[in-house]
């Protein structure tokens, strides 16, 4: 197939090797850098507009379109990789049964204070 029309001349590899149909997508990019993708990659991505893109460079020097979600400063917390083992490890507790479980406000407190009194053995940090 000669894309003449689209101003570009040559003929696209799929004509000497055949590649599964709609498998590409041709873009441009305009005098200020900005570029719009087809209908079909958004689509295939779950992009609606104003919706945020990574550009990761891959070993082959190529880059890749990733989805991304911007997270507010206030939640960086929980998107740390040790604050995510410790949530996992909690649900992993709730899972297997391994919670208690209080009726009244004064029992939680009195729970939590036990908690707090009870000696903790955490190992030392070498340094």
């Amino acid at each position: 197939m000669v894309l003449s029309q689209l101003g570009i001349v040559g003929v696209l590899a799929s004509e000497w090797f055949p590649v599964a149909e709609r498998a590409f997508s041709f873009m441009t990019v305009d005098a200020k850098g900005r570029a719009t993708l087809p209908e079909e990659v958004r689509r295939a991505l779950g992009l609606e507009g104003g919706d945020f893109l990574l550009l990761e460079k891959t070993e082959r020097g190529t880059f890749e379109l990733v989805p991304a979600t911007l997270i507010p400063r206030d939640q960086l917390w929980f998107h740390h990789p040790e604050m995510q083992a410790r949530i996992a490890k909690a649900e992993a507790d709730r899972r297997e049964g391994r919670i208690v479980t209080t009726e009244t406000l004064e029992e939680a407190q009195a729970l939590l204070d036990s908690l707090k009194a009870a000696p903790r053995t955490r190992a030392r940090r070498s340094g």
